[in-house]
């Protein structure tokens, strides 16, 4: 008789591979054989998010777990920062130095880390020194508000297939142009969030494999410096910039993107005061914007606004024509959509999820509007602004009226909550949980299968 103890090492793997991290970790206490199963994806990441952070220094970080027990740094690949306990110091708000002091010792043994992320910009500089050394490290994604020597030590990494800068600073910008030279022959990714500093078209020039491409909250860089310098990356999949209202009218140049499967734009509205009166909604642009992508298979389209407005029907159509065989998400923010609006994106054959505002106040036409798909499983709610201003927020009743209405739709997500549904003997089953601190560190517009985001 065969039992689970006399399993082959690699079987108990790919079994435990099905469990969430916390199952996994309940598992490993059973035997020997299951603890030695467990920990090479026990410890494959070691991540500090907001839950991890509350109980400190109650509570000992994976950082200090390795540093006690160095055998484990063989299993990790990914450390992600996100969060970072403080102390005062002389009126000065510090990192604290134990948890930087742990985060050192673990970098210092870990010698097959693929992934660093360290998005709080006072603990980076101490630990940049530490990651020089990886040499298998192939994604980088932190915050950039370094000074010149600093940057100096970032641009020395090799080899990276994918580079995220947050708020960069003037010093990394002006250093990108050299490191992207020193990158050309592996970089497929670069992400820069919101900097004011940038040095455009001799970058992307060198960057001929690029297959994803996202540059949001960059004034110095318009949509149009973007898809300029898309005939220098043809292998272009994931494609994502930010549009001001400035440009709003701006004639788009001639490009070939029939590679792309992933497209997000974020449109800025810069006149919000009363006096100035509402934004026109650029549909002109969007429509533009689509035609460049008539011969492309989009997989995904994000679209945000920072001044909510309709969504026109038949800007909805326009999408479903040209895209409906193949796109599987839709993420529209900042936008109302009507019923007729909704109708028209079922339309979509294989859409699975769908990121919209839904309306607390016609719950049922909602529903009645989505009825027509068999392929939607996922929705989440963006957000929808009350007469007081105030988000309004679903509640479990309507979340049952939704997936009493539509039977594909398993998962519905609103700010910090998931409801899911599940089939049992007396029928469909509603559970509401919260999400874990882990939602929101990845961006609105990297493609689902890319980012965190639900």
């Amino acid at each position: 008789m065969v039992t689970a103890e006399s399993l082959n090492f690699d079987v108990l793997q790919i079994i435990f591979s099905y469990l969430s991290l916390s199952d996994l970790a309940s598992v490993s206490l059973v035997s020997q054989s299951f603890l030695a199963s467990a920990l090479p994806r026990l410890y494959r990441s070691l991540i500090f998010y907001h839950n991890q952070a509350k109980p400190y220094p109650r509570t000992v970080t994976p950082f200090a777990v390795v540093k006690a027990h160095p055998d484990l740094a063989a299993h990790v690949q990914n450390i992600d920062i996100r969060v970072v306990p403080h102390t005062r110091v002389k009126q000065k708000t510090l990192p604290d130095p134990r948890f930087l002091r742990e985060c050192i010792s673990a970098l210092q043994i870990t010698e097959f880390l693929a992934s660093f992320t360290c998005t709080i910009g006072s603990a980076l500089p101490p630990l940049l020194p530490f990651i020089q050394s990886k040499s298998s490290l192939n994604t980088l994604r932190i915050a950039a508000r370094l000074t010149e020597e600093q940057a100096k030590l970032v641009c020395q990494l090799p080899g990276l297939r994918s580079v995220t800068l947050e708020h960069a600073s003037s010093a990394v910008m002006d250093a990108l142009p050299k490191w992207a030279e020193s990158l050309k022959s592996t970089l497929e990714h670069l992400t820069i969030h919101v900097s004011g500093f940038y040095t455009w078209t001799s970058t992307i020039q060198r960057l001929t494999k690029l297959r994803g491409l996202h540059v949001i909250g960059c004034p110095g860089v318009s949509h149009v410096d973007i898809l300029s310098v898309t005939d220098h990356t043809p292998l272009i999949e994931s494609l994502a910039f930010t549009v001001m209202e400035p440009d709003f009218a701006c004639v788009l140049p001639r490009t070939s993107l029939t590679a792309l499967k992933h497209l997000a734009v974020d449109l800025v509205a810069c006149n919000l005061s009363p006096n100035t009166g509402r934004t026109t909604f650029p549909s002109s642009l969007l429509t533009s914007l689509l035609s460049l992508t008539r011969f492309a298979h989009l997989a995904s389209l994000a679209l945000r606004q920072s001044d909510r407005q309709p969504f026109p029907t038949a800007l909805v159509e326009q999408i479903v024509e040209m895209h409906g065989t193949h796109l599987r998400s839709v993420r529209l923010m900042g936008f109302t959509l009507g019923s007729q609006g909704l109708q028209s994106l079922m339309g979509c054959e294989g859409l699975e999820k769908l990121a919209v505002s839904v309306p607390a106040d016609n719950i049922h036409a909602f529903a009645s509007a989505l009825a027509g798909t068999a392929t939607l499983h996922t929705l989440i709610d963006v957000g929808e602004l009350g007469m007081d201003g105030k988000q309004v927020s679903l509640t479990t009743d309507r979340v049952r009226v939704l997936l009493e209405g539509v039977p594909s739709i398993t998962r519905v997500v609103s700010e910090s909550r998931l409801w899911t549904c599940r089939p049992t003997a007396y029928g469909p089953e509603t559970r509401l949980e919260r999400m874990k601190g882990s939602r929101g560190t990845g961006f609105w517009f990297i493609p689902p299968a890319e980012g965190r985001c639900v």
